[in-house]
């Protein structure tokens, strides 16, 4: 017997469900189901809302043959962020879903600089005028399918679409509310002057509660066909940037951690927004409304890593399935051969342009200073540390406005997996690295920790202390920092000697391109 929360994290490639046991600490049981990304046109990204549904219900079912669903305390969610839904007044998707990465709303973007400048808009939202935003998607959806536009109810998240089937009840948090680039990131409401200067009905915007509210009850049906004997609260929860936060053990002002995934990010707690004068950094609003989470993210990580992996570690890769070694270890070993530096050679790791600190779409990737005396060692630990570079570049971001980045710096994500990659991240920050015990399902965790703080099982978020404690801590080395203190000036000044560069490499391949 148990008390258990059920978790979904309604991520980009998949449900990440998980049942999280409040009372040992402790995950018992995990299930994914993935769901397609549909790429109808060049720079377009959807997916179907009934995809999300029907993982759903497949991945709770799965769940529900593990523990006794009469012991589920609550549901709670995390999710993707930076969607486009739009639905009727009973909750029927429109269309498909209009995804975070979707890039097609260019030319409305440059529709609201016509108003805003970039500072100005970035100053009240705390995000960077971008087509990644829904502000912008939302734009284009009533500039080019203006009847579906005027047939919206709501606009609304990943998250909130399932909450919405499951009670009826339509809302979203503040933390997905942040970004939208539509809320008053100082004020935390509707930003309602932009949205009225650029045409955007504001009553097609939800209202936004605390990511800890419970908005329901289970409606009957639904728990009946899942098989629960009774109809269980649900919790709000947050977006996947928020829930990973409080994963992480990232609960006080100043604490922090570093995501390092497919794409990687430096995050922390602050009492307000940080508004950075060269824009790099963005800002989400936190479980507590009153708390923000300023970030820095980077576009390509554990991507970059494995372009490596899979077209210059060929062979390694091939006996790693042969000795069933992980091709990722294999790279740690042979990194651990060369030395910090990697004897002069240095990895711009920009292989689907960037995001902090440059943000710019015409940065490609390099591998700088090669020589017939480097080795496949060298390149190995090349790639780790030019990633590890550019994360200092945000670290720097961080500093240079005057936050103080609490140690440990915790480290989650895939990467954290690494044996070396934890030492060099930390010899770069010059701080102490803790990786924690859980470091891939930290979304889910945190929604789940999150419900128990909203059903008072918890007494504070701090809780996710005691959940997700430390495997391991990592202290810079003196020589070390020194070297890579050195090399991050080097690394910063050769994409800047490379910027026009990579610029006329963009316009020769589209002069160039069928």
């Amino acid at each position: 017997m148990g008390r258990y929360i059920l978790v979904h994290d309604i991520g980009t490639t998949g449900d990440k469900a998980v049942i999280f046991d409040v009372d040992r600490h402790n995950i018992v049981a995990s299930a994914v189901v993935e769901y397609p990304t549909h790429y109808p046109h060049t720079l377009w990204a959807e997916q179907k809302p009934e995809d999300w549904w029907s993982a759903f219900v497949e991945s709770t079912k799965m769940l529900l043959k593990v523990v006794n669903p009469s012991e589920i305390e609550a549901i709670s969610f995390s999710g993707q962020m930076m969607a486009c839904l739009p639905v009727d007044r009973d909750g029927n998707a429109l269309r498909n879903a209009i995804i975070w990465m979707d890039q097609r709303s260019i030319n409305e973007v440059e529709f609201i600089r016509t108003t805003f400048t970039d500072y100005e808009f970035y100053s009240v939202t705390g995000n960077r005028l971008s087509p990644t935003y829904p502000i912008a998607k939302i734009l284009w959806l009533k500039r080019n399918d203006p009847n579906t536009y005027n047939r919206t109810y709501l606009f609304l998240q990943p998250k909130d679409y399932i909450v919405a089937r499951l009670t009826g009840t339509f809302q979203t948090d503040f933390s997905d509310a942040s970004l939208t680039a539509m809320l008053d990131i100082f004020k935390r409401t509707w930003a309602l002057n932009i949205l009225n200067e650029i045409g955007i009905d504001s009553d097609k915007l939800p209202p936004i509660k605390p990511s800890t509210a419970i908005v329901g009850e289970m409606n009957s049906d639904v728990a009946h066909s899942l098989g629960f004997p009774h109809r269980p609260p649900i919790v709000l929860g947050c977006g996947d940037g928020v829930c990973t936060a409080v994963g992480a053990c990232v609960t006080d002002v100043y604490d922090s951690y570093t995501y390092l995934g497919a794409s990687a990010w430096l995050s922390l707690i602050s009492n307000n927004p940080l508004i950075d004068k060269s824009m790099r950094l963005f800002n989400m609003v936190y479980i507590d409304p009153y708390l923000y989470t300023p970030v820095g993210t980077m576009q390509t990580a554990g991507a970059a890593l494995r372009w490596f992996r899979d077209n210059v570690f060929l062979l390694e890769k091939f006996a790693s399935s042969v000795v069933d070694i992980s091709p990722y270890e294999l790279i740690d070993r042979e990194a651990e051969k060369s030395s910090a530096g990697a004897n002069g050679l240095i990895f711009l790791p920009y292989l689907m342009g960037e995001r902090a600190p440059w943000w710019s779409s015409y940065a490609r990737g390099v591998l700088l200073g090669l020589t017939l005396s480097h080795s496949h060692s060298d390149v190995a630990r090349a790639v780790l540390e030019g990633i590890a570079l550019n994360l200092g570049l945000i670290m720097v971001s961080f500093l240079e406005n005057d936050v103080d980045v609490k140690e440990p710096v915790a480290l989650v994500g895939g990467g954290a997996k690494s044996s070396l990659w934890p030492k060099i991240i930390s010899n770069v920050y010059n701080r102490r690295v803790a990786v924690l015990r859980y470091r891939e399902e930290v979304a889910a965790l945190g929604a789940g920790i999150t419900a128990a703080y909203a059903l008072k099982i918890y007494s504070s978020l701090r809780e996710a202390k005691n959940v997700n404690k430390p495997l391991q801590i990592y202290s810079p080395t003196e020589s070390e920092v020194t070297i890579y203190k050195k090399l991050l000036e080097i690394f910063k000044r050769s994409y800047l000697a490379l910027e026009e560069v990579f610029r006329e490499i963009d316009t020769l391949y589209k002069s160039t391109s069928p």
